[in-house]
């Protein structure tokens, strides 16, 4: 009866096409959900997209991720909910995501000890209110029973990456992030959730900074993957 009186006073709408919608859908309707379009084409390592065969990640490059998994491709559905989670403040949209994190958690047969994500600039987490990649790596810690930490925070002065092309965003990183504590670290292996990934510089040198901290093994999950070959400069 309430969500009921809910969806009459404040009606919810599908944030990819539109129609009205119950607000236990969290913004995504049956037939969009439907839609998603899961990733194809995956390097076996850190799930980029491979061109030709090759890896545009990790050909010739220092790699600290032991795996990544990126669920689907950043256009449509995918895209739309990623866009009304993170720019609409529709915090609802995060509530969709976790159980395919889950699936692509359980496909990599790892040990996870500890579920992070990355961190956000103190001036981008007070405007939106709220870190998307933070309420999304609570709730998949609490369905697989995991130890949830924040392990990262971002330094200041940094630009994003999205003001950037391929080569200057794997300059823009270096040193962007701290570890908090590395007392909880030592010898665990970590999970990193992130929102997109598109050069996969930022989930990289996260892992790098956890591995300098003394964490065994650092694994990532993205829930899009941008084409890098889209980006200017390549």
């Amino acid at each position: 009866m309430l969500n009921l009186l809910l969806d009459f006073f404040f009606p919810c709408y599908c944030i990819s096409c539109g129609v009205p919608i119950s607000s236990r859908s969290n913004y995504l309707c049956i037939n969009c959900r439907s839609t998603l379009p899961f990733a194809t084409n995956n390097c076996e390592r850190c799930g980029s997209v491979l061109h030709d065969g090759l890896c545009l990640f990790c050909n010739n490059r220092e790699v600290y991720i032991s795996k990544h998994i990126s669920i689907f491709e950043y256009r449509g559905t995918a895209k739309a909910a990623l866009h009304g989670l993170k720019f609409k403040g529709l915090k609802n949209i995060a509530m969709i995501f976790p159980d395919y994190i889950v699936s692509a958690i359980d496909s990599m047969n790892e040990q996870i000890d500890i579920v992070t994500y990355v961190p956000m600039s103190w001036k981008k987490l007070r405007a939106r209110g709220y870190n998307h990649c933070e309420l999304i790596a609570k709730r998949v810690a609490s369905k697989r029973g995991f130890c949830f930490k924040k392990t990262l925070e971002e330094n200041k002065g940094y630009i994003a990456q999205r003001e950037f092309g391929y080569k200057e965003r794997f300059i823009n990183v270096i040193d962007r992030y701290r570890v908090i504590s590395k007392s909880n670290l030592f010898g665990k292996s970590v999970l990193i959730i992130d929102d997109v990934f598109t050069t996969g510089a930022t989930v990289n040198e996260c892992a790098r900074k956890l591995l300098e901290a003394g964490a065994a093994k650092v694994f990532s999950v993205t829930i899009a993957r941008a084409d890098i070959k889209k980006l200017e400069n390549i």
